[in-house]
């Protein structure tokens, strides 16, 4: 009975692992984002409304094309005029039609209208300023894409930035459970020797404990960092995508001016606050051309028959120009023309704060980095220090000149400071890609 416990007892973590845990999806950072801008949502949506944007824009260069209607209409009336009319279309006007009594009181008739009818704008002065709007306009959610594939880029390098980290603190963890293992086993070997306390074992216990507390939460921390990974890369809700590198960007070589300058020529937000002034100023021209005439040509070919439709009693055709020049609207134009320059500089205005915005980013993305440099270096040193201070302690515990708690207390740094270098190399990779992003070059970087 006593080998069928000890054999359950070794298959259980085996029982308990998932079935797909050897098949977990591990992806290099390149292939992370490759497949998260082949498949994330928003960059799909983006793309498509990228794209609708473009095809008004073309569909507003279209504007001096002619058009072209074919209508069917049916009628039938009693009333003098209309009969008249209907009679006079379809050639079945004859001289008794001219009777005062059948003028006056006319038998109902019918008519079917048969009208292929054509227009052909010749000039139309808001035309321009309609098709500028819509480049601009195009131009701008090309901008916003580009945007959006930056940052989701950026999302999924943060994530598999977490997905690194969370393994890295689990693998501390598991080297502070060795560590507190041998110091638990060292009590017991010193109570058996009857030179040390049962308060150290029990001491030494607690500290295990609450490490294997520690584990539970840092393995659920590296699934759930998984499925984000998995979730920004275009995955389904559970699925898992592991990291199978460590995610390094080289080491930024320019100068903070030359960021500055290059945040300002590639940010994509920038390009579109740029656009979108000029879809203002393109509004503009457009509100000022109403005050022009427009002129347009038109023609007209026509069958009427009493009875059947698309018939033809007798056909007709007319053909023409008009011209239309608003005089007066009740002021609308004028104050449509206020309200385009009101909006052509707020325009601009957001475009300044923008640009602003994009030169304090870069700023601070540079700072951090900075920071984040110094403060791994001195956590570096902090691991060496309290490492040491681990070892001349369990030295001297074994010698009975320290106790439990001290070499405890000391492990406890230790394991901060693993922690804390694990943190701050995180930091650093993520201030080194955030200075990228904000400088409008992380895609160009990674892929």
């Amino acid at each position: 009975m006593a080998h069928i416990l000890i054999i359950l007892a070794a298959l259980l973590p085996l029982a308990c692992t998932p079935a797909d845990a050897g098949e977990l999806q591990a992806l290099t950072l390149h292939e992370a984002i490759v497949r998260g801008l082949e498949r994330n949502n928003r960059v799909i949506a983006s793309g498509h409304q990228a794209a609708a944007a473009r095809i008004a824009a073309t569909a507003a260069g279209r504007h001096y094309l002619p058009t072209v209607h074919l209508e069917e209409t049916w009628s039938r009336s009693n009333l003098p005029v209309a009969t008249f009319m209907m009679k006079l279309n379809q050639g079945r006007f004859q001289n008794r039609d001219f009777d005062v009594a059948r003028l006056n009181n006319p038998a109902p008739v019918s008519d079917f209208r048969t009208a292929l009818t054509l227009e052909q704008p010749l000039l139309t002065p808001s035309a321009p300023g309609t098709a500028a709007m819509a480049r601009e306009e195009a131009q701008s959610r090309e901008a916003l894409t580009e945007q959006t594939r930056q940052q989701v880029a950026f999302t999924i390098f943060r994530l598999y930035l977490e997905v690194h980290k969370a393994k890295s603190h689990r693998a501390a963890l598991e080297t502070a459970l060795t560590e507190a293992r041998e110091r638990r086993r060292q009590a017991a070997v010193r109570i058996a020797a009857g030179l040390g306390l049962a308060s150290d074992e029990l001491r030494a216990a607690t500290h295990l404990a609450a490490l294997e507390q520690r584990r539970i939460s840092a393995d659920h921390a590296l699934v759930l960092a998984r499925m984000q990974l998995a979730l920004a890369t275009g995955g389904s809700p559970g699925d898992e995508v592991d990291t199978a590198e460590t995610a390094r960007l080289r080491q930024p070589d320019r100068s903070l001016a030359n960021l500055l300058t290059t945040a300002r020529q590639m940010r994509p937000d920038l390009q579109s606050a740029e656009r979108e002034r000029e879809r203002a100023e393109a509004a503009l021209r457009r509100a000022r051309s109403g005050f022009l005439p427009t002129v347009s040509a038109f023609g007209s070919w026509q069958m009427h028959d009493t009875a059947t439709p698309f018939g033809r009693d007798q056909d007709a055709w007319m053909a023409g120009v008009s011209l239309r020049w608003n005089l007066f609207d009740g002021l609308r134009t004028i104050h449509g023309v206020g309200q385009a320059r009101a909006e052509r500089a707020a325009a601009t205005e957001l475009l300044v704060g923008q640009e602003n915005e994009v030169g304090y980013q870069v700023h601070e993305a540079w700072l951090r980095r900075i920071e984040a440099q110094q403060r791994v270096e001195v956590a570096r040193s902090a691991v060496s220090a309290a490492a040491e201070t681990v070892r001349l302690l369990a030295k001297r515990f074994d010698n009975a000149l320290a106790t439990m708690v001290e070499v405890l207390d000391a492990q406890n740094v230790l394991d901060q400071a693993r922690a804390a270098v694990v943190e701050s190399e995180a930091e650093l990779h993520l201030a080194t890609g955030r200075l990228y992003h904000v400088a409008g070059l992380f895609l160009k970087e990674v892929l």
